[in-house]
C-alpha cells in the first residue's frame, strides 16, 4: 500500500536467466542460450556481454537488429553483477529468490504484481520446436518459483503459437502451474495472431477463461532493417507491433468470434490507441463495402464499440500527456497501473507519479492503482 491505496502491478519482469533453461529437453541442451562477453568492449557501455543462441549475440546495442534488454552482467556475478545491491538483488531480478522480489515490492508498497518475461524471448529463435522447448522451460520456472507466495507473485505463461499440438500442451500445462493469463507478442514472426492456422488455439483458450496479455517485443523480424539503433527499437521495432496486435485481435473478427476475452495491451503506452481506433473506424465502412475476398473477417461494429466494450485494457505511462483524452477513448475502468520493474527505464515510481496527478480524481487513482487490474486478472 502506498499512501493509503492498495498497489497491483500490472507488469512487472524477471531478468533474463540460466536458471530458466534447466527444464529445456535433452535434444536442445546444446542450444541453450549460453552467457558470452565481449574481448573489447569499452566502447559499448553495458553490453558488453550478451546471450548466444544459434550463433546470434542477443540484445544489441548497435546495428541492423538493435534492441536494449538486460544482458549476462545484470544477473550474472562472473559477469559483474554485484553481489550486495540492496535493491532489485539478483534473487529478485531473475526470482531465483521470491522472498528477495517480495522484499521489493514492500520497499515500493506494492501489494501484488503480475511478472512478465523478458521481451527477448520474442527473438530467440524461429525454429517452432526450440521456440517452444525455451517457452514451455520458462513457464515451469516461473510457476515454481511463484508457488510459495501466489496471491503476491502472479505470472503470465508464454503461449508459442507456431505448432499446433504444442501450443495447446503448453496451454493446458500454464493452466496447471497456476499461471494468472497467457502473454503473446504482436506478431507471431511474421504472421498476425489472427491468422487462420492459430484458430484452434485460440478456439481452447477462449474456453479456459484466462485473460491475454500481448506485450512489447520485437516480434515482426522485417523492423529489424529498420533498427540500427537502440532509439529506433524503442519506437519503431519493439513499438509498432503493438498495433499489428491491434490489427489482428480488434481488427480481424475475433473479438466477434470471443465475445468475452478479454485482452491487455502492455508496455506500448496508449498513446496509439487515439490513431488506431480513428484510422481503423475511418476505413471499416468503405472496406465493407468493397466486396472483395477476406472481407468476411472484417469486425461487426465500429472499432469504437470494441474499444469501449470492458474488454480491451491497455498500461499507459505515468505521466502520458494523453491520458485524459484516452480515458475518454476506452473508458477509467480499463487502465493499468505498470511499473515494468527492474528494467532500466526506470518506472519504479510509476504508482507516486499517479498519485501526485492532479487532473484524474481520487477514484480514478484507485481504479488505475488497483480495481481495473483486479478487474483484468480477477482478483488477489
Amino acid at each position: 500500500m502506498l499512501d493509503g491505496y492498495r498497489l497491483f502491478d500490472a507488469d512487472a519482469h524477471v531478468n533474463l536467466s540460466p536458471r530458466m533453461w534447466e527444464d529445456l529437453p535433452a535434444e536442445y541442451q546444446v542450444r541453450r542460450p549460453r552467457p558470452v562477453r565481449a574481448g573489447d568492449a569499452d566502447d559499448i557501455g553495458r553490453y558488453g556481454s550478451g546471450w548466444m543462441i544459434d550463433g546470434r549475440i542477443i540484445p544489441r546495442p548497435t546495428g541492423r537488429g538493435a534492441q536494449p534488454a538486460n544482458t549476462p552482467q545484470a544477473i550474472l556475478e562472473e559477469f559483474g553483477a554485484p553481489r550486495d545491491r540492496k535493491e532489485f538483488p539478483i534473487g529478485s531480478r531473475d526470482l531465483s529468490d521470491p522472498e528477495a522480489r517480495l522484499r521489493d515490492l514492500d520497499r515500493m508498497g506494492i501489494d501484488y504484481q503480475v511478472l512478465f518475461p523478458s521481451t527477448l524471448y520474442t527473438r530467440m529463435t524461429s525454429d517452432p520446436g526450440f521456440e517452444n522447448a525455451l517457452w514451455c522451460s520458462y513457464n515451469r520456472y516461473m510457476g515454481r518459483q511463484c508457488r510459495s507466495n501466489p496471491e503476491r507473485l502472479k505470472w503470465a505463461g508464454l503461449l508459442p503459437l507456431r505448432d499446433t499440438r504444442k501450443a495447446l500442451a503448453a496451454l493446458e500445462e500454464i493452466q496447471a502451474l497456476g499461471a494468472s493469463a497467457a502473454v503473446v507478442f504482436g506478431t507471431v514472426g511474421e504472421l498476425p495472431l489472427s491468422h487462420p492456422g492459430f484458430t484452434p488455439v485460440w478456439d481452447e483458450f477462449y474456453r479456459t477463461g484466462l485473460p491475454l496479455c500481448v506485450h512489447m517485443g520485437m516480434s515482426y523480424p522485417p523492423f529489424e532493417d529498420l533498427c540500427h539503433n537502440i532509439f529506433s527499437a524503442h519506437s519503431i521495432g519493439m513499438g509498432l507491433p503493438g498495433q499489428l496486435g491491434f490489427a489482428a485481435v480488434v481488427g480481424q473478427g475475433m473479438l466477434d468470434r470471443y465475445p468475452d476475452l478479454k485482452v491487455a495491451f502492455l508496455e506500448f503506452g496508449a498513446e496509439w490507441l487515439l490513431y488506431m481506433v480513428q484510422r481503423m473506424d475511418h476505413y471499416l465502412p468503405l472496406d465493407r463495402g468493397l466486396e472483395m475476398p477476406g472481407t468476411d473477417t472484417l469486425p461487426h461494429k465500429r472499432i469504437e464499440e470494441y474499444v469501449k466494450s470492458g474488454k480491451l485494457f491497455v498500461a499507459p505511462e505515468a505521466d502520458d500527456t494523453l491520458l485524459l483524452q484516452e480515458i475518454g477513448l476506452i473508458g477509467e475502468d480499463q487502465i493499468l497501473f505498470a511499473s515494468d520493474v527492474p528494467h532500466n527505464e526506470g518506472r519504479e515510481n510509476a504508482a507516486m507519479e499517479i498519485l501526485e496527478r492532479r487532473d484524474i480524481s481520487p477514484d480514478q487513482k484507485r481504479k488505475f492503482l488497483y480495481d481495473n487490474t483486479v478487474r483484468f486478472f480477477g482478483e488477489p
